[in-house]
């Protein structure tokens, strides 16, 4: 079975990155929640399982139960079997709100400037380019992948990875500015 279309969604689904773990089976795996509404959710992981299975899809204290709809490559759809709250599958939300306060002001200065005038490092003075930002987000990705990994430090340092994670994502918002 193929994703469903985005027009034959019965919700919208919120973009987010954030890790959390799918039990299935007796076996749980860290996945990446890549967006979510209030009745499904696209997960992005390795070794995903098959097309059908029930699942429960976890982050912290909050839960959600759900069946694969459909598979591809690396990503699988789920729906839920009941309804979830989004917000509660967001990073805390004082960090978040953080995050986004500082992107809307830098994208108000990024407007007000000329749009060929690049940025400028306010220590070094060198000018920072949207790739050298996607570099740096892949780097910060990379970082919290190998360490979502290690189940003992996933779980010691599972909001500093979302952090990481919410980095990422800042620094690759500002390089699609950049383009």
């Amino acid at each position: 079975m193929s994703a469903i279309p985005i027009r034959e969604r019965r919700e919208d689904r919120v973009d987010l990155l954030v890790r959390v773990t799918l039990h299935t089976d007796g076996s749980s795996s860290v996945v990446r929640l890549c967006n979510i509404s209030a009745r499904g959710a696209l997960v992005e992981g390795d070794d995903l399982p098959e097309t059908g299975r029930t699942v429960d899809l976890q982050r912290g204290a909050t839960a959600v139960q759900g069946r694969i709809i459909w598979r591809a490559g690396n990503k699988a759809g789920i729906s839920f079997s009941g309804r979830t709250e989004v917000e509660y599958w967001f990073p805390e939300a004082e960090p978040q709100n953080s995050v986004d306060k500082a992107f809307q002001r830098i994208a108000r200065e990024m407007h007000r400037q000329d749009k060929r005038e690049p940025v400028v490092a306010p220590h070094h003075r060198s000018q920072i380019t949207a790739d050298d930002m996607e570099r740096s987000a892949a780097a910060l990705e990379e970082l919290a992948d190998a360490l979502a990994g290690e189940p003992d430090l996933f779980g010691r340092y599972a909001t500093q990875l979302q952090a990481l994670d919410i980095s990422a994502q800042l620094l690759r918002k500002l390089a699609l500015r950049e383009d």
